[in-house]
């Protein structure tokens, strides 16, 4: 249905003559329109250009109000001239952007909303026509603003949703926050009740806690821990410096910092108890100086802990625990986490030499390639004495293993070792002539 004329009726078939030349207009939305109406007009007064020229006026010219059905509040309003057999497009405005007044019964006024405030008016042939068209033109101009309206208070809503749901979740925070200090008085208190009714307040937001006992329940002060360490074949004995509040995945660390055993490769045992990571030590009856826990080592191979998983390990601990600049870290510290090394030296004298940066001295303990001794031949009869490299996968095992703790390839004679290391010093000794 269309309203033409001031009535509604059938839309006309448009002439071929008339239809090419209207697409072929300035704005190719028109090609797409529904048209509301169209009254013959003329324009009395105009300050926009187009409008100006001669013949302007006459009775050649088309107001057209079309809307697009694909987008609500899409319409526009259009000047047609339709002299002799054409149908050409003068101007094109979004009903939204202009202001529409009724002056008197036959001659009504369009002014642009945005600077600079352009009129026109426009003279219709009857008044029956023009309050036909004013009726359509003002409802249409009511649903589009309607429609603005509504997509301005949507965007405003996300945005005061957003705003909303970030203070909503601020005050969820503090009230959070609140309930757990007021928890921990009220059970400090000894108060059944009150502890129940936050318990249930924490419970109702599904509030994410750690609830652990505060330090002031153990005991004040450090205390040394005797620790005897056993692998699968041999074993010591070392004292650690702890605090009763310790949990054992942080026991795990210190030990890891100091004598080089992965915490994969740890498995401790305190008063008979296979310790878990998440209790403190005190909750296994770690009190007092001289109490005694048993540190029993895996083989690597057996945690699954590869030397690359190691080092990254290591590097992450020693960036996380900031050790002192003077720490320092030997070539045993990879064959270390599956054999008992020697604890790692702290030389606190280090300390003030000054003139590097705390990320400097981690990135020079990190450094394993240039943290070697400086005698080396001292070094070299040292490993040969304490020590034997696998032949097989190289692995660096202990004097007391008959085979290799990683591949169980046997241990080779010690005068077959001899006998291969004459050999490689004459290879060498022979290549060196003859390179010369």
């Amino acid at each position: 249905m269309a309203l033409s004329s001031g009535s509604w009726a059938l839309p006309a078939p448009v002439p071929a003559s008339s239809q090419q030349p209207a697409c072929s207009g300035p704005s190719p939305a028109a090609c797409c329109s529904t048209v509301l109406m169209s009254v013959r007009v003329s324009v009395s007064h105009s300050g926009i250009r187009p409008l100006c020229l001669p013949g302007a006026g006459s009775d050649s010219l088309r107001l057209q109000l079309s809307m697009d059905p694909n987008l609500a509040g899409e319409f526009r309003l259009a000047l047609r001239d339709t002299s002799g057999n054409r149908s050409v497009f003068i101007a094109e405005f979004d009903l939204r952007s202009v202001q529409y007044e009724v002056k008197s019964s036959r001659c009504h006024e369009m002014r642009l909303a945005a600077s600079p405030h352009d009129c026109i008016r426009f003279n219709f042939r009857c008044d029956r026509e023009a309050e036909a068209w004013s009726t359509v033109v003002i409802s249409s101009l009511r649903e589009a603003r309607r429609v603005a309206n509504i997509n301005a208070c949507e965007s405003n809503g996300k945005h005061d949703s957003d705003a909303a749901a970030d203070q909503r979740s601020s005050t969820s925070l503090t009230l959070c926050e609140e309930l757990c200090s007021e928890l921990s008085k009220v059970i400090e208190a000894g108060d059944i009740q009150a502890a129940s009714q936050h318990a249930s307040a924490l419970a109702r937001q599904k509030a994410m806690l750690t609830i652990q006992p505060s330090q002031k329940n153990y005991t004040d002060g450090e205390i040394s821990l005797s620790v005897v360490v056993e692998d699968a074949s041999s074993s010591c004995c070392v004292t650690v410096i702890v605090f009763p509040y310790m949990s054992v995945a942080t026991l795990k660390q210190q030990v890891f910092l100091e004598y080089g055993f992965h915490p994969r490769v740890q498995r401790w045992v305190i008063g008979q108890c296979l310790c878990s990571d998440p209790r403190s030590l005190a909750s296994y009856g770690v009190q007092k100086d001289g109490d005694t826990a048993y540190l029993y080592l895996i083989s690597a191979r057996q945690a699954r802990v590869t030397r690359q998983l190691f080092q990254q390990d290591l590097e992450n601990s020693l960036m996380a625990s900031a050790l002192p600049p003077g720490s320092s870290l030997t070539s045993q510290v990879w064959r270390g986490y599956s054999t008992l090394p020697s604890k790692l030296p702290h030389n606190n004298q280090a300390e003030t030499g000054g003139g590097n940066n705390k990320a400097g001295d981690i990135k020079d303990v990190l450094d394993f390639e240039k943290l070697q001794l400086n005698d080396q031949s001292n070094k070299a009869s040292k490993t040969q004495q304490t020590e034997w490299a696998c032949p097989s996968c190289t692995f660096i095992n202990k004097p007391s293993r008959p085979g290799c703790e990683i591949c169980a390839t046997a241990r080779p004679d010690v005068q077959s070792c001899i006998q291969q290391e004459k050999g490689r010093r004459e290879d060498r000794r022979e290549s060196g002539l003859s390179r010369s």
